[in-house]
């Protein structure tokens, strides 16, 4: 696959914005929080459907080789997060006196599966993560059905459309539809052009720009609540994720450099650790001024902590789970000369 080399369509960059909008949705009335986590599971279709193609498929025991290997990339750094989202709970005297059955909570936070189903989810971000996990288990299916007929990405369709009745929020259900177009636009290569990206981008701009002008006036005239509700709806991100998702694919055929990657690796350990940071800090007591200088506080606070995290932790284990990969890759057939005889 031929990579471009739009600078501005950073596919790490892309991803840090993305976990930075769920950062302003626990901290402003800009709630564009699902819409941020809506592109990042289009996203993960695409590059478990790209990886699954190149890699995986070609592994000793490919589905076992796949699911280990995707496992192992994302539950350490869950696991250390929910660690010290339940250290900081405890530190400052929040923790709940119930929350559940104890191996409940000891698995999901650990192994991320279930979490979304928790009766006490201590670190609220790590939902998407259980619907990323179910999806990796099922994933190889749904991309080799996608891979045969693109038209069968109405299954995904109506596994979301009737949620309710595959097991509701519990499940990945409501947001098959996302990952199945990710898989899709990398089964068969679907690449928008340049300028469809852009327009798209543009669009989910304006789109933006009027939400935020409304904000302000309902701000101004009315309840920060009422404003909130009314400009960022779920049918506000709903719409602002489809008018993305064009330019997030694009970005996915644009050349990543070192520093790139190290972006995209750090907007995961964002996403999951702030929560706990902001928590931690009250963020959301005090003045405006008050909250704005925390909220400032928290953003270095989860930078440095997610740098250190990526260098310290997560880089180290990632190295070790890409080598495990590599020495399962089955050895490519050897071509035989024309001349050479048959062998039994």
């Amino acid at each position: 696959m031929a990579m471009g080399t739009d600078k501005f369509a950073s596919p790490g960059a892309l991803r840090l914005t993305l976990a930075f909008a769920v950062f302003l949705h626990h901290t402003t009335s800009f709630n564009l929080g699902m819409s941020a986590v809506l592109i990042f599971f289009v996203l993960s279709g695409y590059w478990v459907a790209a990886m699954w193609r190149k890699t995986y498929s070609k592994t000793t025991s490919a589905y076992f080789t796949y699911l280990v290997s995707r496992i192992w990339r994302i539950a350490p750094v869950f696991a250390l997060c929910s660690a010290i989202t339940w250290a900081l709970l405890f530190w400052r005297g929040d923790a709940p006196a119930a929350f559940g059955g104890l191996m409940h909570q000891l698995f999901s936070n650990i192994m991320i599966l279930g979490y979304n189903s928790l009766p006490f989810q201590a670190n609220i971000p790590g939902w998407s993560l259980d619907m990323e996990l179910q999806f990796y288990l099922i994933a190889p299916a749904i991309i080799f059905l996608i891979s045969k007929n693109i038209h069968l990405l109405v299954i995904c369709l109506l596994i979301s459309a009737f949620a309710p009745w595959f097991g509701g929020s519990a499940t990945v259900a409501p947001f098959l539809l996302f990952f199945g177009v990710g898989v899709a636009a990398a089964s068969h290569e679907l690449k928008p052009s340049r300028a469809f990206a852009y327009r798209s981008l543009y669009g989910a701009m304006a789109v933006l720009g009027v939400c935020a002008a409304l904000l302000a006036k309902e701000l101004y005239f009315g309840s920060a609540h009422d404003a909130a509700a009314l400009a960022f709806s779920s049918k506000t991100n709903l719409l602002v994720a489809a008018m993305m998702t064009p330019w997030a694919l694009y970005t996915t055929q644009q050349s990543s450099g070192a520093k790139d990657r190290m972006l995209g690796e750090l907007s995961y350990i964002f996403y999951l650790l702030h929560w706990s940071v902001l928590g931690a800090l009250k963020t959301g007591e005090g003045s405006y001024l008050d909250r704005v200088l925390l909220c400032s506080e928290a953003l270095v606070i989860i930078f440095v902590a997610s740098y250190l995290i990526w260098r310290l932790f997560d880089r180290p284990i990632n190295k070790l789970r890409a080598s495990w990969v590599s020495n399962r890759l089955l050895a490519a057939p050897v071509a035989l000369p024309a001349a050479a005889p048959a062998l039994a």
